[in-house]
């Protein structure tokens, strides 16, 4: 199972994720964010973690990221955009269908957990990233219940926002691993 921790601030947060054996990091270039990194620190993140995890950098739009596309393997982006690596996030059922893998925000960007999922969700679980909200507790059951290619998770495995906390790193990636061993 794919399993993404998104808005990582620092390298020590890149070991981590790898250690526990994520399979991708995201790092947040949209301004707006609390765990928004400037592209140049941003850059050296990817370097960093290159040739260790996968790396996504996320933003809104395309012009928030232009400037790092080259330097991470996966571009994370609410607007639909062709380009390589494209993880093409949003909340309502994609127009479109040329992307790589497409990430369900049940909460766009909120990370409050919503139990209604849609049924045309169903449709997109061989590409199907889901996201918003999800924690240790309740991944299990996105797991079980919907199948998807992975599933991405970001505010409940911090102390504050941006400051990751190994336990809950360690916790949630469990949950997902224990789900899979499992089936």
């Amino acid at each position: 199972m794919f399993v993404k921790v998104c808005g990582i601030t620092n390298f020590i947060q890149i070991d981590w994720a790898v250690e526990l054996g994520f399979s991708a990091i995201g790092i947040v270039l949209y301004p707006k964010s609390k765990r928004y990194i400037d592209s140049n620190f941003a850059k050296k993140l990817s370097a960093y973690a290159r040739g260790k995890i996968l790396t996504v950098c996320v933003s809104l739009t395309y012009d928030e990221v232009k400037d790092c596309v080259a330097l991470f393997d996966y571009v994370q982006i609410y607007e639909y955009k062709k380009v390589k690596g494209l993880i093409y996030a949003s909340s309502t059922e994609p127009l479109c269908k040329n992307y790589d893998y497409f990430l369900y925000d049940s909460s766009m960007g909120r990370g409050v957990f919503n139990e209604d999922v849609p049924e045309w969700i169903y449709n997109y679980k061989e590409k199907l990233i889901y996201s918003g909200g999800l924690d240790e507790k309740n991944v299990r059951n996105v797991i079980d219940k919907i199948k998807p290619f992975g599933v991405d998770v970001s505010s409940s495995v911090e102390k504050s926002p941006g400051v990751k906390c190994f336990n809950k790193m360690k916790r949630f990636i469990e949950a997902c691993k224990s789900v899979v061993a499992k089936d």
